[in-house]
Parts: structure tokens; sequence; C-alpha cells
């Protein structure tokens, strides 16, 4: 009597399949949500050291804005994190997996591929969703929320725009640069009065001054003193075969700077980039309307950003299946126990992503090239390079 070897089992019992499935989700899900914590933290001190830790230290906002106008950040970055933080999860529990030969089990069990990464598939399917809603809803209302927030704090507190041994270029006309600041008062104040071309017509240079707000006026007034000025030809500033006019003064003449244009609700006109999507919608109906009477090629290339805008919203939540359609055989393929190496594979990827996406956003004005469809390319180029390693790893 010959004994025949027994084969393995061709399917696994439905019990032993929802463990697995629960396991992989669960250790996916939880990896993911470490590395997205780790990226949102990254961003966010980024973000806040570049647009709100030098205005918290000029006392341009107080410690509750600074603290308000941080949360309101949190949806930008997370729209950001979170795509990157899922790919980390996925190469580094996957490289895991693989490395403890736990993969080889599975598919020896009759897994295949694809039904492996279908937890996988599923939890990226979710992360889609919060990104949508975030890019599409959540970050453009915080955002828009958070420049209205720093109107009102500058209106507010208006003699928080001159900043000590900064240059100030927030008024049309003027350059503004002091070295200290006390109150009203102010120390070594240098005064550029410019044309419309920005070309210097007048230069005051003062060792003290002051710094008013006409709350009437809705206006600031600085008064140089103690001080020299130099005049030159109003008709021709940057011809320097003409001498200038020189002088010295003891009180120099109030200079008015309008606040009413910067910090006015009536005039904040809002970026695209802070519109949600069906804000987006209403204003390429309007734009097509034409109602301001703009020419054929205005009204084109504003439409072909209106629907850039639109279609890079929807973009970064198809980054999420797009980079788990490359992190499952890449994850995989690697077999790498190493949080470093996965971890560094993953940064890679996303920069790709991130730089491909600027490479884009530069074809903005040029509607001929269709930026519009130009910003699927990375999702195309990523979720094609993922069913190709697919394939590959899957006939292995």
């Amino acid at each position: 009597m010959v004994c025949q070897p027994a084969s393995l089992p061709q399917s696994t019992p439905a019990g032993v399949t929802t463990t697995l499935d629960r396991y992989i989700f669960r250790n996916v899900l939880f990896s993911s949500l470490a590395a997205v914590g780790i990226c949102a933290f990254v961003l966010l001190v980024g973000n806040v050291v570049k647009d709100l830790l030098s205005a918290l230290a000029a006392e341009q906002i107080d410690l509750p804005t600074f603290l308000r106008l941080t949360l309101m950040l949190i949806p930008y970055v997370m729209q950001h994190a979170l795509p990157l933080g899922l790919l980390t999860g996925i190469l580094l529990v996957l490289g895991r997996l693989s490395a403890q030969q736990e993969i080889t089990a599975m598919r020896a069990a009759g897994w295949g591929l694809g039904r492996i990464a279908r937890p996988i598939f599923v939890l990226a399917a979710i992360g889609a969703a919060v990104v949508l809603w975030f890019s599409c809803d959540l970050s453009p209302r915080a955002s828009s929320n958070k420049k209205l927030l720093l109107i009102d704090a500058t209106r507010t507190n208006p003699l928080s725009f001159i900043v000590p041994r900064e240059f100030v270029r927030t008024f049309p006309g003027y350059v503004i640069y002091v070295t200290d600041k006390d109150g009203t008062e102010v120390r070594n104040l240098s005064l550029w009065v410019l044309d419309e071309n920005k070309r210097v017509k007048a230069y005051v240079q003062s060792r003290r001054g002051s710094v008013e707000f006409d709350e009437e006026n809705s206006r600031l007034l600085i008064t140089p003193r103690d001080g020299v000025f130099e005049a030159r030809d109003q008709k021709a500033p940057g011809d320097f075969s003409k001498n200038p006019q020189l002088g010295r003064f003891g009180e120099w003449q109030r200079v008015p700077l309008p606040l009413a244009e910067i910090v006015g609700k009536g005039t904040y006109k809002r970026k695209l980039s802070i519109l949600t999507y069906s804000e987006l919608r209403q204003e390429l109906a309007k734009t097509k309307a034409n109602a301001e009477g703009l020419s054929a090629r205005e009204v084109r290339l504003q439409c072909t950003k209106i629907r850039y805008t639109m279609n890079k919203q929807l973009s970064l939540a198809a980054g999420v299946l797009a980079f788990a359609f490359i992190g499952v055989p890449l994850g995989i393929k690697m077999q790498r126990k190493e949080t470093s190496a996965n971890l560094g594979l993953a940064v890679v990827l996303a920069l790709g992503f991130m730089f491909a996406q600027l490479l884009i956003d530069w074809t903005q004005k040029r509607p001929d090239l269709h930026p519009e469809l130009l910003v699927w390319a990375p999702c195309l180029v990523f979720a094609g390079l993922g069913l190709w390693l697919f394939w590959r790893v899957d006939r292995q």
C-alpha cells in the first residue's frame, strides 16, 4: 500500500479567515496611527514655526489666539500626514510579517496576494474617505477661519504691524524698518517711499519716532523725529545723475498708512486653495457666467485654476489608495524587520509623490497642458506601478 503525501489545504476555515483579517487590519491600523501621529506632529511644528511663532514673539497675536490658530492647522497637516502614515504602517507590518514567514504561511494556505491585502484595502478606503472630507471641506474651512482670526487679531492690535528688526512691506508704497519699539515709541526708524514701479522716491531716517492708531479713519500714523531725509526726482527716481534733495528735520510730517484694505473683512478675498469643493463649483459657475466682462483668455485661465484646485482636493484622497497599491507588494518584497529601512522607503516614495505634485502646480497658468488632468498623474503612476508589482509578487 502506497501512502500519498498530504496536500496543503486549499481553503481556510471561516473562523481562521476572520481572525487573520482582524490580525492584519489591527496591526496595520495601529502602526499607521502611530506613523500618522509622528508625521502630523512634524508637519504641525514646521507650520507653527513658519507662520505663527514669529507673530507670537512680535506680540502680533496673544497666547490664546496662538493656540486657536495652531488647532486650525491640524486639518491641513492631517490631509498630508494620513497618506504617508498609512504607507509607513503598511511597509512596517508587511515587511515584518514577510520576514517572519507569516506571509509565506498564508500563501501556503491558499491565500493570494489580493486576499492577504483585502483588510489593508478596507483600511485604505476608510483613510481615503477621511482625507476626502479633510481636503474638500474641513481643511479649507479651517484655513479660511484661520485667516479671519488673524485679521481680527490685527484689528484689535493694529500696532503689531510694526515689527522690530523686520522690513515691513505690508503697506503699499512704503517699506518700514525700526530697531526697537516700546508701546507707541520707536527708535532708529527708516522709511522708504516708493512709486508705482516700486522705485525709491524718498527716504527718511530718524533716531526716534512714534506710531499711533487713528481708530476713526482706520489707519496708522507714523511720525519720524530727529532725522535726515533724501527726496529724489519724482519723474525719474532712478536717475542718480540728478542730485537729490537732502535735509535734516526735528519732526517730520505724519505719514498715514491705511488699514482698511488690509484688515477690512469686506475686502478680504479668499484664495482658491481655501475654498471648499462646493464653493469651488459655485466659483466655477460664476466664472463661466463672466459677469465681470473678462476676456476669453482670462476666463479660460481662471476656470483652469478652479478645476485644478477641485481635482487636487480629490486626488489627495486617491493618493491614499495609490499608496496602498504600491505599499503592499513593496512591503512583502522587502522582507525587512528594520523600522528604519521601511520608514526610509516610505519617506522616499512620499517625497517623490509630493515633488511630482509640485511640478504639476507650476502648470496652472498653462491651460493648454490641462493641469486639471495632470494632477492625477502621480496617483495613476503609483497605482500602475503597484499593480505591476502585485502581479510580479503574486507570481512568485
